[in-house]
């Protein structure tokens, strides 16, 4: 059994909440959605442990966390960046969280909320800790191997994809010869993809690198992706996806990998030893 204390999953839109959920309650925890009204989540059979709550009104969340007796959070699924520009009425306690955060950026942000709960004493725990088996280990995933030219646009990629995270930008870049096409902000994964494909249809070699920060909080915001972002890629003419080991979440593994392979995608997933790892991965397809 876990330790004392209930679990609290601030959840938003997707699929990361719902396996968050089904891990905990593997693991003996008995949790509770918090679910982001603006971000669309939908309960899916777990109505009686889901409570709606607007992200604008933080005062209300923080009492709720209180009333359940909720000592460790974990922030899960997707939250609209462009929530902020929208005409919100935010409370005076998100009020004062946005008042005193350095920008408008997510971190920021992230780290302000995560400060107001730790004042309660409630913990805000890695995201990692109930999605593991998100995360996979270095390799290729799919039959065609990289050409030359791939194998130096992934290493451009993901230098550009790192460092645009660490400035808190976005996670994500398209490439192609060693040339940024389009850079991931508030418009999202998906527009970024679209945006890249736009420039790189008709020659069909566009590379999609997605990373979290060189010092990624495990608490917040790891990039994620599934098959939707394959859909979109082959929508857009994007063939080839990278992302870092350990610090990508993706959603469905084998159903991401069986859909790159019969529609001709490329995915691969950096190690920490870079062109090695990537000219090793040549020789063989890495199991899942």
């Amino acid at each position: 059994m876990v330790s004392k204390g209930r679990l609290a999953i601030i959840a938003g839109d997707g699929e990361l909440p719902h396996i968050g959920m089904k891990e905990a309650l593997l693991a003996g925890e008995d949790p509770l959605f918090l679910g982001l009204i603006e971000s669309d989540f939908s309960p899916r059979g777990q109505e009686s442990r889901t409570i709606p709550v607007h992200i604008t009104q933080v005062g209300k969340i923080l009492k709720t966390i209180q009333k359940e007796k909720i000592s460790r959070i974990l922030m899960l699924g997707k939250v609209r960046k462009d929530l902020l520009f929208q005409k919100l009425k935010f409370d005076l306690k998100a009020l004062s969280i946005l008042a005193r955060t350095i920008n408008r950026n997510d971190y920021p942000i992230f780290l302000a909320i995560a400060e107001e709960f730790e004042a309660m004493g409630v913990k805000v725990i890695s995201q990692k800790i109930y999605l593991k088996s998100l995360l996979l280990p270095e390799g290729r995933y799919t039959p065609k191997k990289f050409s030359t030219q791939e194998l130096k646009d992934i290493m451009f990629g993901m230098e550009y994809a790192e460092k645009m995270a660490d400035l808190d930008i976005g996670q994500m870049v398209v490439v192609s010869d060693e040339s940024v096409i389009a850079v991931e902000a508030v418009e999202g994964t998906d527009e970024t993809i679209r945006r890249g494909g736009l420039y790189t249809k008709k020659k069909g070699d566009a590379v999609v690198c997605k990373s979290p920060k060189t010092k990624q909080d495990e608490r917040f915001d790891l990039p994620t992706i599934g098959i939707h972002t394959f859909q979109v890629m082959l929508e857009s003419g994007c063939k080839t996806l990278c992302i870092r080991e350990g610090e990508t979440l993706v959603v469905n593994p084998k159903e991401v990998i069986e859909f790159a392979t019969k529609h001709k995608l490329n995915f691969c997933v950096l190690g920490k030893n870079g062109n090695k790892v990537l000219n090793g991965s040549q020789k063989k397809i890495t199991p899942i």
